[in-house]
């Protein structure tokens, strides 16, 4: 159990490292040629949760787990519909408050992206020597 635990855990600071890395192994020149791709990817968000959430739900109803839990299907049916009547909003919300900022810091600070790659060196390696350890003991 333990060791599947593990895996995930490792597996998961791998996925990290990547994006952490990202900015300062591809530079200040790719984000800002990148800036519009980038943008438009986080603003796909709502989109891909209310992907899930409709596959969940209609899992959910295929398995027999939401007749029993019909509190749960409320609560999934009113959180798409308010996703979906507020698409827009969150979108505009998350490419103005959340995107952009975080873009312009990261194109202008030079500390920030090698924080971020150390950040990044660092999970890498924690992830490398739980695999070691699970390699080690399965």
């Amino acid at each position: 159990m333990w060791i599947k635990i593990l895996s995930i855990i490792s597996i998961s600071f791998q996925f990290i490292t990547f994006p952490l890395a990202a900015p300062e192994i591809l530079g200040k020149e790719w984000l800002k040629k990148t800036e519009v791709l980038i943008r438009n990817s986080i603003k796909t968000i709502p989109f891909i949760i209310l992907f899930v959430l409709g596959i969940g739900i209609g899992l959910g109803f295929s398995f027999g787990v939401i007749k029993q839990n019909k509190l749960i299907t409320i609560i999934l049916v009113i959180v798409i519909i308010i996703m979906s009547l507020l698409r827009k909003k969150i979108t505009l919300f998350l490419d103005s408050k959340i995107v952009l900022p975080i873009l312009n810091k990261l194109i202008i600070s030079d500390n920030l992206r090698f924080s971020l790659l150390k950040i990044a060196a660092f999970l890498f390696t924690i992830a490398f020597i739980l695999q070691i350890i699970i390699i080690v003991y399965s």
